[in-house]
């Protein structure tokens, strides 16, 4: 039996760690609410309660398309479209309920939640406010005659339930802020990491010092006036520090050779690309720092390794990390030739555009290059 028309019911698979976090979070939140309208909406169902359960069932088809656009990557539209319909089913089951005696206000905390993880601090703002606006806009439209209740219309239960969803959020906010800095300081211990990777590589390889803190620093300059996302700025950021990781699988008569390389010594140099994937793959946090350390080497006309990418078929990342890895060997002292004037290599990546790099790279690296450099 050909199960795969129901794949999207289960987790996203993401290779990129963070985005893949979010997408599981979303997935699971999915899930719940799913459970909770579907077993509602056949409890309203036996029942009779035709309405409440003509509302639940919109949402469940809802979270069914939450799913499918959550595995195509669609995960903002996904937790918008959720969001914004759990909201208005909760609304509209008060308004059809015992308004603010119903107890499907307690959804509204979950709401709450869900606004908070899915968008931030601005999502949470705006979810408490909207709740807030629901409980006063129930009130208002039974004073007005406009929704009937067995229940007195009291706007002393409306300013309780109000100030229990601006504690809720409060306290939400408190909770999301104290998960926002314990991963901020993860991620930090992340980079001091990466850093000292990269520091003992520079060692071992004979690197000029502080290498690996320049290419960094350019890569993400470049990729902020790309304006890439904050995801990618990470990922290119690790990934330079990485980007030579798979170098401590040469051998040290190769890697540390004073003369040219014979043939055989390059095809084993020109497997490290293929050992920095492999190291990294094992590494959930740093799977979006792999295509810059796995195709840097790649060249725009097809000619370069492990793959012979052509064009656009090399990843963006690696594009960016492939002209300002380039610039800095140039413009740096080696054992083997004095540092390049910042003119000819100018010249020179000009006359590689097209061959060598991706001419919009070159492009946009050397306006950065003045104020960066």
């Amino acid at each position: 039996m050909n199960s795969a028309w129901i794949t999207f019911l289960f987790p996203p698979k993401i290779s990129n760690y963070e985005q893949g976090q979010r997408a599981r979070l979303l997935h699971y939140m999915l899930i719940a609410v799913f459970i909770g309208a579907l077993v509602n909406g056949i409890s309203n169902y036996l029942n009779g309660w035709v309405i409440e359960t003509y509302v639940l069932s919109v949402l469940t088809l809802v979270c069914l398309v939450g799913f499918y656009l959550n595995h195509t990557r669609q995960y903002y539209i996904a937790a918008w479209i959720f969001c914004v319909s759990f909201y208005v089913v909760i609304s509209l089951l008060l308004y059809h309920g015992a308004g603010l005696y119903d107890s499907t206000i307690l959804a509204f905390p979950i709401f709450l939640i869900c606004t908070a993880f899915l968008f931030g601090t601005r999502g949470l703002v705006t979810g408490a406010i909207f709740s807030i606006l629901a409980i006063f806009t129930i009130y208002i439209l039974q004073i007005n005659g406009l929704f009937e209740s067995a229940y007195k219309a009291s706007l002393l239960r409306a300013v309780i339930i109000s100030l229990f969803f601006a504690i809720m959020a409060l306290v939400t906010w408190i909770v999301r802020k104290t998960w926002e800095m314990n991963l901020s300081l993860l991620n930090e211990s992340y980079d001091l990491t990466l850093r000292g990777w990269a520091r003992a590589l520079e060692y071992r390889d004979g690197e000029t010092a502080g290498h690996s803190q320049r290419v960094t620093k350019l890569s993400v300059a470049v990729g902020q006036t790309l304006r890439l996302e904050a995801e990618d700025l990470v990922n290119i950021r690790r990934g330079s520090y990485l980007h030579d990781i798979g170098k401590m699988a040469i051998p040290d008569h190769i890697l540390l050779k004073p003369g040219p390389l014979v043939d055989e010594e390059w095809e084993v140099m020109k497997q490290h690309p293929v050992r920095s994937r492999e190291f990294l793959s094992e590494i959930p946090f740093l799977q979006g720092a792999i295509p810059i350390a796995y195709s840097h080497h790649e060249r725009w006309d097809g000619t370069g390794c492990p793959d012979r990418l052509k064009g656009e078929e090399i990843p963006l990342l690696a594009r960016i990390f492939a002209v300002v890895d380039n610039w800095d060997a140039l413009t740096s002292d080696r054992p083997y030739r004095k540092a390049w004037s910042d003119e000819k290599v100018i010249a020179y990546l000009k006359e590689n555009a097209g061959k060598m790099f991706d001419p919009q790279i070159v492009e946009v690296f050397l306006s950065v290059v003045p104020a960066k450099g």
